[in-house]
């Protein structure tokens, strides 16, 4: 194992410094927004923006890897992403950061499709769970440190735009001195009907989880801002959720290995539900209390995605992971991009709360689901289950090919599924 990581070491070291420039502008853009005046619709717009491109990336960059190879098509996406961060504070209009925003989620996807695929590459069926085990390790615990750095200079100039924009062109020089890429990435048909016909539950899951958590990195950053809290505590409070999910997929993941899924997502649905309640109605609170509350939220509704993708594999066969991954991960995406702007206009008239009461109801809307679902269909008998739980992180919910439910043991995968 240490063999296999000291191979992709250079590509681990180009991921720490994406993900550090990727966590800071995840908070840096929704307070720069707030601070240039941006409507709370307009700020969850730019989310929605930011979404669209993700996903297109998703889909596309596979195609300019197979014409340009992974590391010139590393190294444009790469440069791209640099270049967009630094126009931010010097277009610092709605429309403008509406393409800046879709162009950035663009690059951001293409990156993390190389480097999930360029891991795939390095790893075997033996060892794919605990590289993929180090590779989520670093993207929360990164994240995590994006979010700290915001502290490093004021929000209202161009100081920390420059830091992001030099984390993502340093994150270039280390897989551009790599002589060996990896083999092209297989292409995947996303077929959502075939999702929805082996598993409704995961549909309705991704798409509401997808609208919770984009509802809350697009305008988590300005309900803590309006709550009183400064900077640090602002970073404190979006690190805290992240940290939150860190340290629960795991033991959730483990539970629903053992019961019906189904009540592990409703269970996980209702637990974040009532955070996501309590920050809605109750008096305005300590910092402290706040950022607690943030960990509880993140501990419940960040697990939700890959909870959803397990429960899909429980009713299909591995070799059918791709696909169903490929679905479930469009669906996110879609729910994700509308999540922001509706809690944004949730928010108009109800104020800051808006936007948790936003994510109670999204969240008792998904309950709802679950619950007809199962009065309509029994669970799988879980000694009959063939994969078990992955944690995955849902702020970049890529890694189809790496996960180790991708392929079954001595079998490869047909390309094109």
């Amino acid at each position: 194992m240490l063999k296999l990581l000291s191979s992709v070491s250079l590509l681990l070291f180009s991921q720490i410094l994406l993900l550090t420039g990727h966590g800071m502008q995840l908070t840096l853009l929704p307070l720069r927004a707030q601070l240039e005046g941006f409507t709370l619709t307009q700020i969850g717009l730019t989310g929605t923006a930011y979404f669209a491109g993700f996903s297109a990336g998703c889909i596309f960059t596979p195609m300019m890897a197979r014409r340009a190879g992974h590391i010139r098509t590393f190294a444009v996406l790469a440069s791209l992403a640099s270049a967009f961060i630094l126009l931010f504070p010097l277009w610092p209009e709605f429309w403008p950061w509406l393409v800046l925003r879709c162009g950035a989620g663009w690059c951001i996807a293409g990156l993390y499709t190389l480097m999930e695929s360029w891991l795939n590459e390095r790893a075997s069926n033996t060892n794919r769970g605990t590289v993929m085990a180090v590779y989520t390790l670093i993207n929360m615990t990164m994240i995590m440190v994006g979010q700290l750095l915001i502290n490093l200079a004021d929000i209202s100039g161009a100081v920390l735009f420059a830091v992001a924009s030099i984390l993502f062109s340093a994150a270039l020089v280390p897989v551009a001195l790599s002589t060996d890429a990896p083999a092209p990435i297989r292409s995947v048909r996303i077929r959502l009907g075939t999702l929805w016909g082996i598993s409704h539950v995961a549909c309705i899951g991704s798409v509401l989880a997808g609208a919770a958590t984009g509802a809350f990195w697009g305008l988590g950053p300005v309900y803590a801002s309006a709550s009183g809290l400064d900077t640090l505590q602002i970073t404190l409070f979006i690190a805290a959720a992240v940290a939150g999910g860190a340290v629960s997929q795991l033991p959730l993941g483990r539970l629903s290995d053992h019961f019906d899924r189904r009540l592990i997502v409703m269970g996980a649905a209702a637990a974040a539900g009532m955070v996501a309640l309590a920050l809605a109605v109750l008096p305005s609170l300590p910092s402290t209390p706040l950022i607690a509350l943030s960990f509880l939220f993140g501990a419940f509704v960040m697990p939700l995605y890959a909870l959803s993708v397990a429960h899909a594999n429980d009713q299909a066969g591995p070799q059918d992971f791709i696909v169903i991954g490929s679905g479930v991960l469009m669906l996110f995406g879609m729910g994700s991009a509308l999540g922001a702007p509706l809690a944004g206009l949730v928010m108009g008239p109800l104020g800051n709360r808006g936007l948790f009461a936003f994510v109670a109801a999204v969240l008792a809307l998904l309950i709802i689901g679950i619950i007809r679902r199962r009065r309509t269909r029994a669970a799988p008998a879980q000694q009959e289950a063939e994969q078990p739980f992955v944690a995955v992180s849902d702020f970049a919910p890529l890694p189809l090919d790496l996960d180790p439910r991708a392929q079954a043991p001595d079998q490869e995968q047909q390309p094109g599924r």
